[in-house]
Formats: structure tokens, C-alpha cells, sequence
């Protein structure tokens, strides 16, 4: 290969990468409007789903060590073949504004239509609770999440939350580690606390462990924060046995402790989130091997040009 050839090769891989830098800098330039668009209106468990887990309803209730079992003489027990009854679950309180399909019946399995508009919601988020927005979003947009929050009737200059980002997987652990959190009769929550300093390389070999999307987007002890994405591709795997599974994206809003270090405490109080989402269509995507072609040119470069 000629050196013409190889440094023409090089120039055409690379330009177009400075051309979408160039793009960049100029939505950093305006990243005061990031959060502003025509909004339309949202059409649940269409485009946008709703759910939130909260302190009073735990799912694995009786099941895996999650909460005790009574005898009928009201000894405590494990033996499954007498009568036995759950420990009383623990009251709603006046903290606890969600309706109950949000975390009883909640639809997590239906396919939501790809996120290519503009919406806004409020949430209500009760305390040492969870309230999510999930949403499919589009690998043809980039996607801009603008969340601010308060107390609801309160006033509290160090009032914080955290905000996660998270695909269907990454959400699911989470809220096993929540519903571990709140049973009285658990040892996963102990292992989570343990190794909640555990280092990033390693959170992929810790069983009780969770992550954030890419193990980025967590935004901890926060009012109010703006974040964007784009995506590779679309989120989705084919495990060895069955069929193609797509990952959805949930936009967490966390108010209970976790068993991450830097996280805020539960804040006392109902906490109203706005929630914008903004996106903005793409009009230049380069493919993903792209990367790999360009070291490869490097490469060839520097053992033609010693």
C-alpha cells in the first residue's frame, strides 16, 4: 500500500469525526435551551410508562428469606407444610402519595413505541420510595433529561435526591436490592451494604450489586440536573436460549438510602420531580466499527512511516 493511499485512507476516516466535534460545541453553546421544545402530550404505557416501588408493598413478600413466616401456634418458622402467615406489611402513610397500580400492577413488560417526541411529568415521589419513568428510546435521536425537584409544602435548602438512568436489567437488580432493603428478614441487604465501595471494574462480579446506564448516569445528591445520550444502537440481546430481548430505559428517581456511599438519606418529606425529555433527531451516525478502522489506519500508518 502506498503512502498516498494510506494517508488518504486516514483523512477520510477522520474528518467526519471532527465534523460531529464541531456539532458539539455548538450544543454545548446552547445548552440553556437543551430543556426546551414543543411538547406533546404523553400517551401512557405508549410511549411512556409509570411505576415507583415504595416502602409499604414488597413483591418477593414471603419468598427467597424476605419476610417471616408464623405457625399456627404463632411461633416463628420455616416449615412450609404447616399454616403460616406473613408478618403484617407495613402501613401506608400520608409520605406515600402513589396509587397503588403504580407499584402493584405496574406494566413492565409491554413494548413502548420509540421515544421521538417531547414530553414533561411531574411525579410524586414519596419518601424512602422510588418513582420511574421508562421509555424506549431511539438510537436515530439524541436524547436530553432535565430533572428538577423539590419538597412538596416544604422548605428545605439542603433538601437532595439521586437520579439514575438505567436499562430493564440494570433496574431489576435495583429493585431487588430495594425490596431486599426493606424486609426484616434479609442477608442480601448486610452483602450489598459490605461491598457498596467495591471498585468500578469489579461491580460486574458482585452479585448483590447494581449499576447505573454504562455505569455513568448516576446523579447523586442533587436538585436538579441535565443529562444527554446518544445511544449506539439499539438496546437490545439474544441470550443463548430464546428469543431477541429489548431493554428499555427507566428514569429513576431515588429517595431512599441505597446502599451507595455518596448517596442522599431519605429526605422526610414528598418529593415533586419535573421530568422534561427532550429529542433532537440525529443527522450524521457513524457506524460502530468505525472506531476499529480508525486504529487500524493508524496502525498501518505508523509501520509504513517509521
Amino acid at each position: 500500500m502506498s503512502k498516498k493511499t494510506v494517508i488518504v485512507l486516514i483523512m477520510v476516516f477522520t474528518l467526519p469525526m471532527f465534523g460531529i466535534h464541531g456539532n458539539h460545541f455548538v450544543e454545548n453553546a446552547s445548552a440553556a435551551d437543551a430543556c426546551s421544545g414543543d411538547i406533546e402530550p404523553i400517551l401512557w404505557n405508549q410511549t411512556v410508562g409509570r411505576s415507583a416501588l415504595v416502602p409499604h408493598y414488597n413483591y418477593y413478600s414471603g419468598y427467597f428469606g424476605f419476610g417471616e413466616y408464623y405457625d399456627e401456634d404463632d411461633r416463628k418458622g420455616r416449615d412450609h407444610e404447616k399454616d403460616w402467615i406473613l408478618e403484617p406489611p407495613r402501613e401506608k402513610t400520608e409520605l406515600n402519595p402513589e396509587e397503588e397500580w403504580m407499584y402493584v400492577a405496574w406494566d413492565r413488560n409491554s413494548r413502548l413505541d420509540t421515544l421521538t417526541s417531547n414530553h414533561h411529568s411531574t411525579m410524586l415521589v414519596g419518601n424512602d420510595s422510588i418513582g420511574a419513568l421508562r421509555v424506549n428510546l431511539s438510537a436515530q435521536h439524541r436524547t436530553t433529561v432535565c430533572v428538577t425537584v423539590e419538597a412538596l409544602n416544604e422548605t428545605n435548602d439542603d433538601y437532595s435526591v439521586d437520579v439514575y438512568l438505567m436499562t430493564s436489567s440494570e433496574y431489576q437488580r435495583y429493585t431487588e436490592l430495594y425490596y431486599s432493603s426493606h424486609s426484616e428478614n434479609s442477608f442480601y441487604n448486610d452483602l450489598s451494604e459490605a461491598l457498596s465501595d467495591i471498585s468500578p471494574e469489579w461491580r460486574s462480579l458482585d452479585f448483590t450489586g447494581w449499576r447505573s446506564y454504562r455505569d455513568a448516569h448516576q446523579y447523586e445528591s442533587v436538585n436538579q440536573i441535565n443529562f444527554a445520550l446518544n445511544l449506539d444502537g439499539p438496546e437490545s440481546y439474544t441470550p443463548i436460549f430464546g428469543d431477541e430481548m429489548w431493554q428499555d430505559f427507566y428514569i429513576v428517581i431515588d429517595t431512599w438510602d441505597n446502599n451507595h456511599d455518596n448517596d442522599a438519606s431519605a429526605p422526610g418529606v414528598v418529593t415533586a420531580a419535573d421530568v422534561t425529555i427532550i429529542t433532537t433527531e440525529r443527522s450524521f451516525i457513524l457506524p460502530n466499527y468505525t472506531v476499529a478502522i480508525i486504529f487500524l489506519m493508524m496502525i498501518i500508518g505508523m509501520v509504513i512511516f517509521p
